[in-house]
């Protein structure tokens, strides 16, 4: 009696296995370039190249609207008829559109070493220093084939220069934006923001001004925006703060490198140095690849909005 029972139990899962695979459908996505966020009826599901498997097609055709976005290129969408048991593949090509950092002069400051420090590490060993010059001549490089002129702070990764020198440079070239890279020392992991949000004084100087703590505000938002349109499932957004959040502007208004600054500047903690994950992603390939494209993300998005 228990065999039989077992055995209809064990065919009346078959059969629901059977029925559950039969209302399934799948879409091969693929796309030039790869990489595209893949959303059905908006809802994320992937990157390029990616079969999509959808699990609630019915016998009967009903339409699923595909999405791929891929920062600097248009979205593009389709409408796709698909019933239980169909398997069906889209290639798309997307177009890219007009680079806003094309014509920018755009000033990159790889944080450290400087009167501060000469940056963190992380557990195993992985310099900020470091890092922060690869990150920066990455994305020095990308911008440049985009249009842009590039202004370095130093020229060479262990160059020592003050954080009001660092400014000045910037000033000095007439900078659309500074982005001033670095990685955190802190709990939890993910990238975040900070901006001038009031003045500091150091060295008797007061500073920004007020048009500088605007025009970095603005640039906040738009930026944080565009790199978390890259990094969303990758790493985790750990918020827009004023440079008072910070030791250094907690105790001195605003960090030196905005007190002397005369341009929109941002300080970018890419990930937390100190946190095993974080910093294996960093110090990986393609996690610095993933990190350039969301920093020019952010470029694109904050001069997007003007």
């Amino acid at each position: 009696m228990r065999t039989c029972i077992a055995a209809m139990l064990a065919a009346a899962a078959l059969v629901s296995a059977i029925c559950a695979a039969a209302d399934e459908a799948s879409v091969a996505v693929t796309s030039h370039p790869a990489g595209a966020k893949i959303y059905v009826n908006g809802y994320f599901k992937g990157r390029s190249p990616h079969t999509v498997v959808i699990s609630s097609a019915t016998a009967e055709p009903a339409a699923y609207r595909f999405t791929l976005h891929l920062p600097g290129f248009a979205p593009w969408d389709m409408q796709i008829e698909l019933a239980a048991g169909q398997n069906k593949a889209v290639y798309a090509t997307l177009e890219r559109l007009p680079a806003a950092v094309a014509g920018r002069t755009i000033c990159i400051d790889p944080g450290h070493p400087s009167e501060t420090s000469a940056g963190t590490s992380g557990p195993n060993g992985v310099s900020e220093n470091h890092i922060n010059w690869l990150i920066a001549t990455q994305l020095r490089d990308d911008l440049q084939a985009a249009g842009a002129s590039v202004v370095m702070t130093k020229q060479s990764e262990n160059e020592h220069v003050t954080n009001r020198r660092r400014a000045e440079i910037a000033n000095e070239a007439g900078a659309d934006i500074m982005i001033r890279l670095h990685c955190d020392a802190a709990s939890g992991r993910g990238y975040s923001i900070y901006y001038p949000d009031r003045q500091g004084t150091k060295y008797g100087v007061t500073g920004p001004d007020q048009a500088v703590i605007d025009g970095s505000r603005a640039a906040a938002g738009p930026f944080y925006e565009g790199m978390k349109s890259v990094l969303a499932g990758t790493l985790p957004a750990r918020g827009i703060h004023g440079d008072s959040a910070t030791y250094v502007g907690s105790r001195q208004g605003a960090l030196t490198g905005s007190i002397f600054s005369q341009v929109p500047t941002l300080t970018i903690e890419m990930v937390v140095l100190t946190n095993a994950e974080d910093e294996a992603f960093i110090d990986s390939a393609a996690g610095q690849a993933t990190m350039v494209e969301a920093l020019r993300a952010g470029l694109e998005s904050y001069f997007g909005s003007l």
